[in-house]
């Protein structure tokens, strides 16, 4: 167990832990306009459905629309839910009576014989439209994948943007060993839905596994496969596995310790921490068309007395950002991802302001990276914008905050807090100042990952 902690600490670069969680906030001074949506009720005639179970299906997509970044769900009112049960459409949404209640969109669902029906009525443009019909199994975790799908159908419609409810969040979750004879802490990798539901675990190693990463979908094999790091043989070694299978299997045959693996976009390189040199560097492995490993993995920044991190590609993959302490604190550097004339390249420093930056994460569009950084003893959520080329402070509060990481919109992040007792997942975007807990229970639950879910 000593051995693992010293590893850990080593090649995660300081875990910093303050008590009491307590009520993180956003920093940034948000510009965005969120348009109001009345969302009804989810009315049912011949439903075969309790009301509860509608209730139900209403709130995954008060969620998904609350947190979406572009709108804010207001309360339900008992006139305006009258008025919307009119047989007349003309009266059910008159514009005049939106306008006036300040509203920019209604939504209005109906199920009948387990199919539902949703209308969605643009105040502005006096526009109704009706959605195509979505039949329900009267299984909420089935039926739950369904209202994110109508989610992300609603964003593009009103705002014509593409969602993100449709998506899973990979994650570790730590608990202690009732074993007395084994490690004291034992972790296994889950997935949950961006709103925390539908947790499952994913891999049953009986060990310790961490940091996982999905590896983008290709047509041959979906978007199922996933790296992760995982300690059953002692020390830390990167296994490559499938969400359809209980275990992994190693992925590189490298003496000493990996971790904290990262794939470009393209499927064509992996980035990597390993001691296999003495300290721990910096690699890359290139990756062929068909998911092998191509080659043998290349040294691709090392520096004396001093331990690489954390490394994220570019959306283009022609670069890596990573953590490096070579300068004393560590702070996060650009290089470029493959070796010119055999040289390597000297690192770009992005990370001034604050004396320790950890755990970046590269936005897909590639005009930002977040990260975690030490901020008047707590560490919080900070992102480097490559446009004003400057960084800003994301979080406040009391309890630090780590391991963020971008949603494919470039406007969500999911980061855990780091808590003696606990550690939970938490969800934000640019666009809006709430922070909101998506996950609790048992177990601490740290390295979040975005990735779609079909």
């Amino acid at each position: 167990m000593l051995l693992r902690s010293a590893i850990i600490n080593v090649f995660l670069l300081f875990a910093f832990y303050l008590s009491a969680e307590e009520e993180i906030r956003v920093e940034l001074t948000t510009k965005a306009h969120l348009s109001s949506i009345y969302l009804a009720r989810i009315q049912g005639e011949n439903a075969e459905l309790e009301p509860s179970y509608l209730k139900n299906l209403r709130s995954i997509l008060h969620f998904d629309l609350n947190y979406s970044g572009y709108s804010k769900i207001v309360e339900i009112d008992e006139i305006l839910e009258k008025a919307l049960r009119h047989h007349d459409p003309k009266v059910a949404f008159n514009p005049g009576r939106w306008d006036k209640a300040g509203i920019s969109f209604v939504l209005k669902g109906n199920v009948q014989n387990k199919k539902l029906d949703l209308y969605a009525f643009n105040v502005k443009t006096g526009s109704l439209k009706k959605f195509e019909q979505i039949p329900l199994a009267k299984d909420l975790s089935l039926d739950r994948k369904q209202m994110h799908k109508l989610s992300d159908a609603l964003l593009n419609t009103l705002f014509g943007v593409e969602g993100i409810a449709n998506s899973r969040i990979l994650y570790s979750v730590q608990v202690e060993n009732p074993d007395p004879n084994k490690e004291e802490w034992k972790a296994e990798i889950w997935e949950c839905d961006l709103d925390g539901g539908e947790t499952r675990q994913v891999t049953y190693e009986h060990s310790y596994s961490i940091t996982p990463v999905l590896i983008p979908a290709h047509p041959s094999y979906g978007n199922e496969r996933f790296l992760y790091v995982n300690y059953k043989n002692g020390q830390p070694k990167i296994y490559f596995s499938s969400l359809k299978n209980r275990t992994g299997k190693p992925l590189l045959d490298l003496r000493g310790n990996q971790l904290l693996p990262a794939v470009s976009k393209g499927r064509d390189k992996m980035a990597f921490i390993s001691d296999a040199g003495g300290r721990a560097d910096l690699f890359l492995q290139n990756i062929d068309n068909k998911g092998m490993l191509q080659g043998k993995p290349t040294q691709l920044f090392s520096y004396s007395r001093s331990t690489q991190a954390s490394p994220t590609f570019s959306p283009d993959g022609e670069k890596i950002a990573f953590v490096s302490d070579k300068d004393g604190t560590p702070r996060i550097y650009i290089i470029p991802s493959s070796l010119e004339n055999n040289k390597r390249a000297n690192p770009i420093l992005i990370t001034k302001q604050s004396r320790e930056n950890t755990c970046p994460s590269w936005s897909p569009d590639g005009t930002k990276i977040a990260y975690s950084a030490k901020t008047n003893g707590v560490r919080q959520i900070w992102f480097y914008d490559f446009e004003l080329e400057e960084e800003q402070q994301l979080t406040t509060g009391p309890g630090n905050k780590e391991n963020p990481c971008w949603a494919k919109d470039s406007l969500h992040l999911v980061f855990n807090s780091t808590d003696p007792g606990s550690s939970e997942l938490y969800l934000v975007n640019l666009n809006q100042p709430e922070v909101v807990k998506i996950t609790s229970g048992s177990g601490k639950k740290h390295y979040p990952t975005w990735g779609i879910k079909e």
